[in-house]
């Protein structure tokens, strides 16, 4: 099984690496793509909450934190991505 400060650390990596990767994409990829990014975002962040709340004798102090600084960066990955699907450039 893995350790919640592993997750929390891998699902960071991960979405910062989506983000930094399309900030420095040259063209724009279709609206579904966007869509798909936010959902995935959405229910990455649900389900490390749903963990924590349902688990909360793994959580140590530290995994704790870097489950909620994850849940954070998922959120706000989802409202850029939003704000990328809605302008128009």
């Amino acid at each position: 099984m893995m350790n919640p400060a592993a997750m929390a650390v891998a699902t960071i990596t991960v979405m910062l690496w989506i983000i930094w990767s399309d900030t420095l994409r040259g063209r724009r990829p279709t609206p579904i793509l966007y869509a798909v990014r936010i959902a995935l975002y959405l229910i990455i962040s649900f389900i490390l909450i749903l963990n924590s709340i349902r688990y909360p004798e793994i959580f140590s102090g530290s995994s704790r934190t870097l489950t909620i600084v994850a849940v954070l960066v998922g959120l706000g990955g989802a409202a850029y991505f939003a704000r990328r699907l809605v302008l128009k450039r």
